[in-house]
């Protein structure tokens, strides 16, 4: 009862004025009332009130939403709609439950240290019987149609080599100045495991040594963001056990919604757990930092040399135009936004360019874009456009799935821009 109470006054303290009809990247594609936060608000109020059920309906309809907090960002009453629209789910989940197929992922696939793998490796191997390779990017696109995979989809292949498995537990560097611990999460782990090379490459170079964690999981996120809080609790009990164990200050991380998941939705997981409980969580918690942030503000690493690789370099005088797209999970859930202009702004023959929106959301939204597809390929257009007009070669990001939203765009629009993750491109 006290959840649905404070559903009921959170979503009560909207004002309707409308302000969130302008910033929500949703509703301009669809102009239907129940996809505007004050739509969905009124829908959680009524919930919480006992005048409507929770009926599939309801669900599908709090499914639409990128969860990327543009509306409570801009609120004028200040309504923690984020925090709402979570709690929202959560409670459908608690009287609806999960469709089986999710169900059966989040509970015994996404927190298994074997399982995985296991299936992932098997996949890099058929992929080629599966899907045919694609002459972008080393991207795939299917053979035949599948559920819940669009046929038009870009796919990057699966590496032969995972990212844990070429690392040893502890990545000492030559000149150990300090030691962190680095959360690789499932997409750098399984997807882009050069994003996560890179990463140490410039972590070592400037004396930071690398604990990584062999049990680590599944951040939870897309659990969480479902509304399955039990599945989500169990990876962060795991993901906490793994790496309290390591006496650091800092858990790096390099992906934005793994970065929110462990810093801003773990807290928010544990919140009627007991004071223990929740002590070990803020002590997790709190020592998640973007490799931005630390390499601006605890490495330093503008007091140092910053040198262009070769395999960037286009051999000419001009300088390659590089952007940089603001992940949701890194702008407004962390706080972070200027450290990685800064990095790129300090790359010798890098010329970097602001894009028009770049703080928008791209349309991922976790399994958004999976129920969703044509509606997360409409708010990706105009992202595209701006990319388009800034006339990068380079698109830079500091999120996974903003990546896999990016890549998917651009093969399909024809664009001959390369996207990359931040440390690649500092690397």
């Amino acid at each position: 009862m006290d959840a649905l109470k404070k559903l009921s006054e959170e979503a009560s303290r909207c004002a309707k004025c409308g302000t969130c009809l302008l910033n929500c990247p949703l509703y301009p594609e669809t102009l239907l009332e129940q996809n505007s936060s004050r739509g969905k608000l009124s829908l959680i109020e009524s919930l919480a009130q006992g005048e409507i059920t929770a009926t599939r309906r309801l669900s599908d309809i709090l499914s639409q939403c990128l969860i990327c907090n543009t509306c409570g960002e801009g609120c004028p009453n200040q309504v923690k709609t984020e925090e709402t629209f979570l709690n929202a789910r959560r409670e459908l989940c608690s009287r609806r439950g999960l469709p089986l197929p999710k169900k059966f992922i989040f509970r015994y696939i996404l927190n298994s240290l074997r399982i995985v793998p296991a299936l992932l490796k098997a996949g890099s191997l058929i992929q080629g019987i599966v899907f045919k390779r694609i002459p972008s990017e080393s991207g795939l696109r299917l053979r035949f149609s599948l559920p819940l995979i669009d046929k038009r989809r870009f796919i990057p292949a699966l590496p032969k080599k995972f990212f844990k498995e070429s690392y040893p537990a502890v990545v000492t560097a030559p000149r150990e100045k300090m030691k962190i611990a680095y959360f690789a999460g499932c997409a750098t782990n399984y997807i882009f495991p050069g994003s996560g090379y890179a990463a140490m490459n410039i972590l070592n170079r400037h004396g930071v040594s690398v604990v990584i964690p062999e049990k680590q999981v599944c951040c939870g996120l897309m659990a969480f963001g479902s509304g399955d809080w039990k599945s989500s609790r169990k990876m962060a009990l795991q993901n906490i056990e793994a790496f309290e164990k390591n006496e650091v200050e800092y858990i790096v991380t390099t992906c934005a919604s793994c970065g929110a998941a462990l810093k801003k939705y773990y807290p928010m997981l544990f919140e009627d757990a007991g004071d223990d409980v929740k002590q070990r969580v803020a002590r997790f918690s709190n020592r998640i930092i973007d490799i931005s942030d630390f390499l601006i503000n605890k490495v330093r690493v503008l007091e140092q040399p910053v040198k262009l690789t070769s395999d960037i370099s286009n051999n000419t005088n001009r300088k390659i135009r590089v952007t940089y797209h603001d992940p949701c999970h890194l702008h407004r859930s962390q706080g972070i936004s200027k450290p990685p202009r800064e990095l790129l702004k300090s790359i010798p023959g890098f010329e970097f360019v602001e894009m028009e929106n770049a703080g928008t959301c791209c349309g991922m939204g976790g399994s958004f874009n999976i129920t969703h597809y044509d509606l997360s390929l409409k708010i990706l257009d105009k992202k595209l456009e701006s990319l388009k007009k800034s006339g990068a070669q380079i698109l830079v990001t500091g999120c996974m799935g903003c990546m896999l939203q990016f890549m998917d765009g651009i093969y399909q629009k024809g664009m001959d821009v390369k996207v990359m993750h931040l440390a690649e491109v500092l690397d």
